[in-house]
């Protein structure tokens, strides 16, 4: 009887474990998925540079991000094309290779020039960095570091709220309060694109 039981266990199907996205995947794609059945698609530009795809039902917008945090620059998309009257460019004083990966409780301020419509003005951007923390995203778990970004002047009062996750060195947004409110973003499983 001892000799048949490993066989025994030997034919028992088994379950693989989930495979839980990880930066290499950035090369193909890593896709996430709210609550609100919304998605968003990031893929590696460079080594400091990410591009986030975000699909809100026929809406859709492209955000290139160095670090995967740092918004570069913001554009809507209409079936796939670019809306250069949506376009918003910021420019920062030094590349992306140079940016801060957040650091558990430290921050950052730059000043940077934001081009829309034609239009240059400077802004003041601030980055708190909170404690690293655990994060579930479906049925996987990633360490994230929550980021509190503020800009000044703003006449909106935006305050933005983002989790940015070092093992993929990506970031979402989580939150926007401003002036008229808050907008809430759910996020509820992620996967690596094949």
């Amino acid at each position: 009887m001892k000799l048949f039981a490993p066989l025994v266990a030997l034919a028992l199907p088994t379950v693989a474990p989930a495979v839980c996205p990880t930066a290499e995947d950035l090369d193909t794609g890593i896709l996430f998925r709210t609550l609100d059945g919304d998605t968003e698609l990031f893929r590696r530009v460079s080594e400091n540079v990410v591009l986030s795809t975000y699909t809100s039902g026929s809406e859709e917008s492209r955000i290139l991000l160095g670090q995967g945090l740092y918004v570069l620059d913001n554009v809507g998309l209409a079936e796939g094309e670019l809306l250069p009257e949506t376009q918003v460019r910021f420019s920062y004083p030094m590349p992306a290779a140079e940016m801060p990966r957040p650091t558990p409780e430290g921050d950052w301020a730059v000043d940077v020039t934001v081009v829309e419509g034609g239009v240059s003005e400077a802004e003041h951007q601030s980055y708190a960095f909170g404690p690293v923390t655990e994060i579930g995203l479906g049925k996987c778990t990633f360490d994230m570091i929550p980021v509190v970004q503020t800009y000044s002047p703003d006449p909106y009062e935006v305050t933005d709220y983002v989790n940015w996750l070092p093992e993929l060195g990506v970031s979402y947004l989580v939150q926007s309060s401003h002036a008229h409110g808050e907008d809430r973003y759910i996020y509820t499983s992620v996967e690596a694109v094949r």
